[in-house]
C-alpha cells in the first residue's frame, strides 16, 4: 500500500499512480479452490496514465468467488474503477477512485464507491500512506451497506534508500464488524531475474484469528513483467489454497533479466548546444555502463560539438566507452575538422563513399568595424584596461594592432597543438605525418581513406555490415531504448545540480536572441538558480558550468557572490567549458576546485568603457539634435556626443578601479597576490591547458570530472540523480515560443532560410551594441569569429533535450 507504483494501484492505493514513472496494462488472474471461503479468485485489468504531476487509470475486475465464499459473496461481481492522483512533489502524492459494481445478485450490485489515498515519502527509505476505503459509505440495489474501512501502511528501504530490499508492515481496521486486519510484506529484488515478493496477513486477529500468505516471483524482461506464486494459508483450507498469475506491458523497466546485447544508434543531425552537448555526455556515460549495449554508432550529420572543448569532452566519453570493453563507430557524410576529432577517438570511422572531409587545418578569423562605423559617421570612444584586453579593438580599428596579431597567432597555435596531439593519438599516426597529410585537404570521401583518416566506405544502410566485420561476427544493431528507468530512490534523493552560465552576461534577467544563436544570461536569473541549488536540501554538491566569454561587470559580480554563499554552504565544483573569459572567468573564482579542458578559452582578465557617437551617423540621415543640460557632465554618457578630454582621463581612472577590483577578487578566490593576478591578466586569454600553470585553474577536465568530484565531496552515489538549473523558461514568452516551435529552431534558420555564417558572425560581433548599456562597464572577450574547423556551416540546436 505505502510502496507499490504499478497501475494496480487503482484498487489499493490511487495516491501511487502519480509515482508510476510511464505508462502500464496489467493483467493479474487470482484463483482459489472451490472450499477457500475467501473470495480472492477472479482476473484484473489495469490501466495507468501517468501525465506530467497528474495521472489516472481504469480498472475492470471480474470477481468469480469460489462455493465455499461467505454471503453475500456467492455470485459474479465486475467492479469498474476509476482512479486519480495528484503528484504534490517528489515526497507526497494524494489520489482518489471511484467505483462501480455490476452483478445479478442485489446484494452486490450498483455500489458507487468512493477511496481516497494519501502517500508521504519523508525519505529515500520511508514510505507512508493513509487509504479512507469505502469513505462514503456505499449501498447495493438493495440497500446493502459496504462498512467504511481504513489502511495505514509504512514501507521502509533499508539499504541506504535503495530498492534491493523492501519491508512493509500495514493494518486495515474495518468499522464493521470493528476489527484489525495486520499485514507483512516483503520485497527483495533478484539480480538477473525480477523480484521476489511475499506477503501475510491474520484475518478476525481478535476472535477466531486465521492467516493468509502469497509468496511469488516477478521475472522483468526490458517493458514486459511476467509473474506468479502460490496462495495459502489456514485461511484458505488445504483444499482452497491456490495461485496468482500476473503480466504487464510498460513503458518504463525494472532490474531483470538482461536482454541480448547490442549496439545503439546515436544520430546527430544539428549540432549540440550546451545544454544538448550534456545530454549527449550522459547518453554515451550511460551506455558505457549499460551492460545489456556493447557497443555504440554515432552516426554524424552534423559536426558533434560546437568547439574543440566540448570536442574533447565527447572524445573522451569515447574512450570510457571503449575502456569498459564496448566498441564504437563513426559514420560520417560530410565532416569537418570536429567529427575528425571527436571520431579519432572511437574503433573504426566510416564514411558515405559520396561524402567527404571538409577539413585542412584551423582557422580563426576576427572582425574590425572601425572602418565601418567611420564610414556611417559613427565614432567609437573606448577606454580599456590593459593592452591584451583586445574586445574593444574590434570597434575602433580597421585591423588587428600588432599585439593582437601575435595574442591571435599564439592562441591558434595552441589550439592547434591540442587537436593534432588528440587526433594523432586516436589514429596512432605521428605527429609529422598527420600534419603532412591534413595539409592536402579538404578531402573527398576516398582521398580521405587513402590518408587513413577513415577506415572503410560505406553507405548508411550498410552500417551493420561494417558492425559485424569490426566485432567478427552478427551484432543487434538498433536505436537506443526508450524505456524509462524505474527509480532506486523515493522521494527526493540526494543529487547533484548543474548551473549553467551560458551566453553573454547582462543585468536583469535571461534570455535568447533569437535565429542568430545569441544567449544573454542574467544576472537575476544565474543568481537565483545558484541560490535555488544553495537552499535545497536534497542537492549534496554543486557543479557551476560556466559557457561564456563575460559581458557586463556588475553581472559578473552579483553572480560571483551568490557563486561565493554557495560555495561556503556546500561543496562546489566549476567546470569550465568552450569559454569561461573575462567576466566568465571572473565568476569562476567564487571557491571550489576549477576544472577547465585543454581547449577552453579562459583568462582574459581586464576591463573595458566606452560608447559610440552617432552624431555623425545623424548628420547624414539629416536628423539634427539639440541638447540640453543642467551640469557640464549631465551628458557625458550620451551617444549624442564625444567625450571630453576630462571625461576621458575620469573614464581611465573609473576603469581602472573596475580592473583593481577584477583583480582584487581573483586573488581573494585564487589564493594569489595582486601582483601575480596582474602578471597574468592585462586582458591575456589562454588555453585550459596553459592556465593551469598560470594558477588560474586547477584540474585538467571536462563535465565527467567535475562531476565526478561533485559526487565525491557531496558523498552521494555514482548514479545519483543530476538536476540542470536555472530550469526551462516558464514564462508566457517561452510557452509560446514552445507551441509554436519556435524554442527548437536551430540557430541560424528562419523559416527555412539558412542564414549565411558570416553573417551570423557579424551580428553576434555587434551584440554590444544591441544588449549592453553604454554607461557600463564590460569585462568582455574578444568574440572569435571563427576558429575553422571546416566542414559544413552546422546548425546549433541550444533547445532544451
Amino acid at each position: 500500500m505505502a510502496s507499490g507504483d504499478d497501475a494496480s494501484a487503482i484498487a489499493y492505493n490511487p495516491a501511487n499512480l502519480a509515482f508510476m514513472p510511464a505508462p502500464e496494462l496489467r493483467w493479474t488472474w487470482a484463483w482459489t479452490g472451490a472450499g477457500a471461503p475467501v473470495p480472492l479468485k477472479g482476473h484484473s485489468f489495469d490501466l495507468g496514465l501517468p501525465v506530467w504531476f497528474l495521472a489516472t487509470g481504469l480498472r475492470v475486475d471480474l470477481l468469480d468467488p469460489p462455493d465455499a465464499a461467505a454471503s453475500p459473496y456467492t455470485a459474479p461481481q465486475q467492479w469498474l474503477r476509476w482512479g486519480m492522483a495528484l503528484n504534490l512533489g517528489d515526497r507526497m502524492a494524494l489520489g482518489t477512485t471511484l467505483g462501480w459494481s455490476f452483478s445479478n445478485a442485489g446484494a452486490l450490485d450498483d455500489y458507487f464507491s468512493m477511496t481516497t489515498g494519501l502517500t508521504w515519502r519523508p525519505t529515500t527509505w520511508l514510505s507512508a500512506a493513509v487509504v479512507a476505503r469505502d469513505w462514503n459509505e456505499p449501498s447495493s440495489a438493495v440497500g446493502r451497506t459496504l462498512a467504511r474501512s481504513w489502511d495505514f501502511g509504512l514501507a521502509l528501504r533499508p539499504i541506504v534508500g535503495r530498492r534491493d530490499l523492501e519491508i512493509g508492515l500495514e493494518t486495515g481496521y474495518r468499522e464493521a464488524p470493528n476489527e484489525w486486519v495486520p499485514k507483512a510484506t516483503l520485497g527483495v529484488d533478484v539480480p538477473r531475474i525480477g523480484r521476489v515478493r511475499g506477503e501475510v496477513s491474520v484475518l478476525d486477529p481478535a476472535g477466531d484469528p486465521k492467516w493468509m500468505a502469497m509468496a511469488g516471483v516477478d521475472i522483468n524482461l526490458g517493458g514486459l513483467q511476467v509473474g506468479g506464486g502460490g496462495i495459502f494459508g489456514d485461511a484458505l483450507t488445504s483444499s482452497g489454497s491456490g495461485f496468482y498469475a500476473t503480466a504487464a506491458l510498460r513503458g518504463f523497466r525494472e532490474p531483470g533479466v538482461r536482454l541480448p546485447s547490442r549496439f545503439v544508434k546515436i544520430r546527430i543531425e544539428n549540432t549540440p548546444g550546451v545544454r544538448r552537448h550534456t545530454a549527449l555526455l550522459q547518453r554515451l556515460w550511460r551506455a558505457a555502463e549499460d551492460p545489456e549495449i556493447s557497443g555504440v554508432v554515432l552516426v554524424l550529420r552534423a559536426e558533434p560539438a560546437s568547439s574543440l572543448a566540448h570536442a574533447e569532452e565527447v572524445g573522451d566519453a569515447l574512450r570510457g566507452l571503449r575502456a569498459r570493453g564496448k566498441k564504437v563507430l563513426c559514420h560520417l557524410e560530410d565532416a569537418g575538422g570536429r567529427s575528425l576529432h571527436v571520431c579519432s577517438q572511437a574503433d573504426r570511422i566510416s564514411m558515405n563513399p559520396a561524402g567527404g572531409l571538409r577539413f585542412a587545418g584551423l582557422a580563426s578569423s576576427y572582425f574590425y568595424y572601425g572602418g565601418l562605423l567611420e564610414k556611417l559617421g559613427v565614432r567609437s570612444d573606448f577606454v580599456r584596461i590593459a593592452e591584451h584586453k583586445l574586445a574593444a579593438e574590434q570597434y575602433t580599428r580597421s585591423e588587428g594592432s600588432p599585439i593582437a596579431t601575435e595574442d591571435h597567432r599564439k592562441l591558434l597555435e595552441n589550439i592547434e597543438a591540442l587537436y593534432m596531439h588528440d587526433v594523432g593519438g586516436g589514429r596512432k599516426m605521428p605527429l609529422r605525418v598527420l600534419r603532412e597529410k591534413i595539409a592536402k585537404g579538404p578531402f573527398l570521401a576516398s582521398e580521405a581513406r587513402a590518408a587513413d583518416l577513415v577506415d572503410v566506405l560505406a553507405y548508411e544502410d550498410e552500417i551493420d555490415r561494417v558492425v559485424e566485420e569490426m566485432v567478427g561476427g552478427p551484432a543487434r544493431i538498433g536505436d537506443e531504448a526508450l524505456l524509462t528507468r524505474a527509480p532506486k530512490w523515493w522521494g527526493a534523493p540526494a543529487k547533484v545540480a548543474i548551473v549553467y552560465l551560458h551566453g553573454d552576461m547582462v543585468d536583469g534577467e535571461s534570455t535568447d536572441i533569437p535565429f542568430v544563436g545569441i544567449k544573454l544570461a542574467g544576472s537575476y536569473t544565474i543568481a537565483r538558480a545558484l541560490r535555488n541549488a544553495r537552499e535545497d536540501s536534497t542537492v549534496k554538491a554543486v557543479v557551476f558550468r560556466v559557457e561564456t566569454g563575460g559581458g557586463s561587470s556588475l553581472a559578473a559580480d552579483v553572480i560571483l557572490r551568490e557563486a561565493i554563499l554557495t560555495a561556503r554552504a556546500k561543496p562546489f565544483v566549476v567546470s569550465m567549458g568552450t569559454s569561461a573569459a573575462s567576466g566568465g572567468y571572473y565568476a569562476s573564482v567564487g571557491g571550489g576546485t576549477i576544472f577547465a579542458n585543454r581547449g577552453t578559452i579562459t583568462g582574459s582578465i581586464g576591463i573595458f568603457y566606452g560608447k559610440v557617437d552617432v552624431v555623425g551617423l545623424l548628420d547624414k540621415l539629416g536628423v539634427g539634435i539639440d541638447m540640453f543640460r543642467t551640469a557640464p557632465k549631465a551628458d557625458a554618457e550620451s551617444f549624442y556626443r564625444p567625450f571630453t578630454d576630462d571625461e576621458r582621463r575620469e573614464l581611465g581612472v573609473k576603469v581602472k578601479q573596475f580592473y583593481d577590483l577584477f583583480v582584487a577578487r581573483v586573488a581573494e578566490g585564487r589564493r594569489m597576490t595582486p601582483d601575480a593576478v596582474d602578471a597574468v591578466g592585462r586582458g591575456r586569454v589562454w588555453t585550459g591547458a596553459q592556465a593551469i600553470d598560470k594558477g588560474l585553474v586547477d584540474r585538467l577536465g571536462g563535465l565527467r570530472e567535475a562531476l565526478e568530484e561533485a559526487r565525491r565531496l557531496g558523498h552521494v552515489p555514482h548514479d545519483a540523480p543530476v538536476i540542470e538549473l536555472p530550469e526551462d523558461d516558464e514564462s508566457l514568452l517561452g510557452t509560446l515560443a514552445k507551441l509554436a516551435g519556435l524554442a527548437s529552431v536551430p540557430q541560424g534558420s528562419l523559416a527555412g532560410i539558412v542564414i549565411p555564417p558570416a553573417l551570423l558572425d557579424v551580428a553576434r560581433a555587434l551584440t554590444p551594441f544591441m544588449v549592453f548599456d553604454g554607461t557600463k562597464p564590460l569585462a568582455r572577450a574578444e568574440l572569435v569569429g571563427d576558429i575553422s574547423f571546416g566542414g559544413p556551416g552546422s546548425k546549433v540546436d541550444e533547445s532544451h533535450p
